[in-house]
C-alpha cells in the first residue's frame, strides 16, 4: 500500500474514532518527525497534546455559546484607571478569575449607578468562568422571571429551573431594579435559593442599595432573606465613580 494510502486510511480511522485535532495535524506531525528524527514516542506525545488542545477549544466554545452572552466582555478591555473607584477595586476583581470562588460558592455582587461598569465586569468573570469550562448562564432578571413564570404556567418549571439552579455559575443582570409581583417574588426566592442551598454562585449586577429592595419585592420578608442569602457568602463591588456609558455621545450598558 501506498504511503498516501495508508495516510488517508489512518485520517479515516481518527475521525471514525471522533479524534479530529489528531486528524487535522497529523501529515504535520508526520512531517516534523521525519524532519526532527522524533522518536514514535514523542510524535505520539504531541499528536495526544493536539487532540486535548482541541478538545478544551471545543468545550469553551460550548459553555460560551449555552452561556447565551448578549454581548462578549473581556477583562482586557475594561479601563480600571477610568475613576478611583474602579482603581480601587481592580485587585480583588482580579482576583476572583482563579476561579476559587466557585468552589467556595462565594457570590459577586456589583452595585452601582448606571453606567459605572457592573455589567461589563460581571460578563468579563462570566467569560472567563466559561474560559476554565465552567457551566455558565448569563441573562438579565426581568427575561428569566419572564421565562420562569411562562414555564409554570404550561407546567413547565422544574425543567426551565434546572438550567439556572444547575449552572456553576448564575449571573443576573439588572437583579432588583424592576418591579415584581408575587408570582415573580416567589420564582426568584426558589431560584437564589436553591442555589444557595447547594452552595452555587449567583453573581448579580444592581443599582438599587439592598436597603431599598423592599420597594421591588412586594413582601418586604422576602426581599430581605434573598438579600441575606446572597451577601452571606459574597464579594462586594460598589461602582459609584463617574460614569462611562455615554462619553462621546455613545450609550452603551456597562
Amino acid at each position: 500500500m501506498k504511503t498516501e494510502d495508508k495516510l488517508a486510511l489512518l485520517l479515516g480511522k481518527l475521525t471514525w474514532l471522533r479524534l479530529p485535532g489528531m486528524a487535522g495535524v497529523l501529515p504535520d506531525i508526520l512531517a516534523t518527525a521525519a524532519k526532527e528524527n522524533l522518536s514514535v514516542l514523542d510524535a505520539l506525545h504531541r499528536l495526544a497534546d493536539e487532540e486535548v488542545s482541541s478538545r478544551v477549544k471545543r468545550s469553551v466554545e460550548r459553555r460560551i455559546s449555552a452561556a447565551k452572552f448578549p454581548e462578549i466582555n473581556t477583562v482586557d478591555g475594561f479601563d480600571f484607571d477610568y475613576d478611583p473607584a474602579r482603581k480601587k477595586l481592580r485587585a480583588r476583581y482580579l482576583a476572583l478569575h482563579d476561579m476559587a470562588f466557585l468552589d467556595k460558592g462565594i457570590n459577586p455582587l456589583f452595585l452601582g449607578k448606571p453606567g459605572t461598569g457592573k455589567t461589563y465586569l460581571a460578563r468579563a468573570l462570566a467569560y472567563a468562568a466559561c474560559q476554565a469550562r465552567k457551566r455558565v448562564v448569563v441573562i438579565s432578571a426581568p427575561r428569566m422571571l419572564n421565562e420562569l413564570q411562562g414555564a409554570e404556567i404550561h407546567g413547565l418549571f422544574d425543567k426551565a429551573a434546572r438550567r439556572y439552579v444547575k449552572a456553576e455559575l448564575l449571573m443576573i443582570d439588572d437583579f432588583a431594579v424592576l418591579d415584581m409581583d408575587p408570582t415573580q417574588a416567589k420564582l426568584a426566592f426558589q431560584v437564589i435559593s436553591e442555589r444557595y442551598d447547594y452552595r452555587r454562585s449567583t453573581m448579580i449586577t444592581t443599582n438599587r442599595a439592598f436597603k431599598d429592595w423592599t420597594k421591588v419585592f412586594p413582601d418586604a420578608l422576602n426581599a430581605q432573606v434573598i438579600a441575606e442569602r446572597l451577601t452571606e457568602r459574597s464579594e462586594h463591588f460598589v461602582l459609584n465613580g463617574k460614569g462611562y456609558g455615554n462619553r462621546g455621545g455613545r450609550t452603551a450598558k456597562i
